[in-house]
């Protein structure tokens, strides 16, 4: 016999983030790798990268994102994502 589970809500609340976050790590991971040894490129340049290729973003939005792959690249987590398809 099989309980009826209630409805699960997702608990994050950047949705247009998640819409865009594998595309975001694809286009910020070679600068992230680079950034690694001194910072070449600022997270004001990232957040204008970003906000190029995806508009419908806002500055916080692109700002959760960039420290989000700069912490899976730190935690070695970021491969993992560009290896999908």
């Amino acid at each position: 016999m099989s309980i009826p589970t209630p409805d699960v809500q997702e608990r994050r609340e950047q949705r247009q983030i998640r819409e865009i976050f594998e595309l975001a790590c694809k286009l910020l991971a070679p600068i992230v790798a680079g950034n690694d040894q001194a910072r070449i490129v600022s997270n004001f340049a990232m957040t204008l990268m970003l906000k190029d290729h995806f508009p419908e973003i806002t500055s916080a939005e692109a700002h959760i994102v960039i420290s989000t792959v700069e912490r899976m690249h730190q935690q070695d987590r970021l491969r993992a994502i560009l290896d999908r398809q």
